[in-house]
């Protein structure tokens, strides 16, 4: 009975994250349009173990010779992780080669492994050791502000039991007041990429703009789509860019929370899969909500933005990194024969669907 009630509150839990993810804010006033434009940006969610979907995309448009002006990236969660990796094959300290490899031999256990009786959090010491070897080690990225283009990432915490949530949007460069450029890289992609509930929150060493308390996945506070520091990066430039490219990875057909939980060590008999509860379906329409947001607040990026999600008929759990080999080449298949979506269709195609 005792562990019924405790796998209760932990999926209880589970959930109000994912509300929060699906929710968001329209607060922020709009800034007036910027006469002057010029380089591209790229903004990309979290995509857990759905990460070489994004990197086959970046590839994709690297290879058609359209991140040749890159001037800003922002990432959330393993949007975060992916936005290093850009950073170093435009920096020429790795190759696509090179990080494919790393990406097709990875397997669960590079990332988390289950300690003892307790089931989640999971252990993700892995994942805090792979990082320190690929960006430290092979990169030579040790301080958020090593890295050579203009990069956000994106990391929240909730605030006691409220559950009001602060975003800190954390910059290579001081373009406000949160960020502080000395702090670890690799604390803060562990910070961006914890996943609630499944991932524990972490620490960020040595914070003075921020409070020192431990922090969770950036997609659960107003940056499920991390535009707002491109915002930020605009106003601190003083011109805005050419072309926004907006990257994620595809949504599941099916439900398979039920799936998910087992391949992070609890079984819940296929209840939630039954009872036809979508982790994919939150996730998304969180995404609209944000995509909505950044139309709204940014009108004169409209033009200016393109969404690009690839659109297969395989389903990928979002917790099992074991075939990311797969999951690339598919991609890069999908990609070839397919362009990025203007801003302005994507919206109206998927409120059109919508009804």
């Amino acid at each position: 009975m005792r562990k019924l009630k405790i796998f209760t509150v932990i999926i209880s839990t589970f959930f109000v994250s994912l509300f929060l993810i699906s929710g968001g804010r329209k607060d922020l006033k709009t800034e007036p349009a910027l006469s002057s434009r010029s380089g591209t940006a790229i903004i990309m969610t979290g995509a857990a173990a759905r990460i070489p979907q994004e990197a086959g995309l970046l590839e994709e448009l690297y290879d058609r010779g359209l991140l040749k002006d890159v001037v800003f990236i922002s990432g959330v969660s393993s949007g975060s992780l992916n936005a290093v990796m850009l950073n170093g094959i435009l920096d020429g300290r790795i190759t696509w080669a090179e990080y494919k490899e790393i990406l097709y031999n990875l397997k669960n256990s590079d990332i988390y492994i289950q300690s003892g009786e307790k089931k989640l959090p999971v252990n993700t010491q892995p994942a805090r050791n792979l990082f320190t070897r690929i960006v430290e080690g092979k990169l030579g990225y040790h301080q958020i502000g090593d890295l050579p283009i203009m990069t956000a990432i994106s990391f929240t915490h909730l605030k006691d039991l409220d559950l009001k949530k602060e975003v800190y949007r954390m910059c290579s460069r001081k373009i406000n007041t949160e960020t502080d450029t000395t702090l670890s890289l690799v604390d803060i992609m562990m910070a961006s990429s914890s996943f609630p509930i499944a991932f524990p929150p972490c620490r960020i060493r040595n914070v003075k703009t921020i409070p020192d308390v431990e922090y969770i996945d950036g997609g659960v506070g107003d940056d499920h789509l991390p535009y707002r520091a491109l915002l930020e990066f605009e106003k601190f430039r003083g011109k805005g860019v050419a072309k926004v490219y907006i990257i994620s990875r595809k949504s599941d057909s099916i439900p398979e929370v039920s799936e998910e939980l087992k391949g992070l060590g609890i079984d819940d008999k296929g209840r939630f899969d039954k009872l036809g509860i979508s982790l994919d379906n939150i996730l998304q329409k969180g995404l609209m909500k944000r995509l909505m947001a950044f139309s709204e607040e940014a009108p004169e990026m409209i033009n200016l933005s393109y969404v690009w999600i690839p659109d297969f008929k395989n389903d990928f759990l979002m917790f099992n990194f074991e075939n990311l080999k797969e999951q690339y080449i598919l991609t890069r298949q999908w990609a070839k024969t397919h362009n990025p979506v203007p801003l302005g269709d994507y919206l109206l195609y998927n409120m059109i669907k919508k009804d």
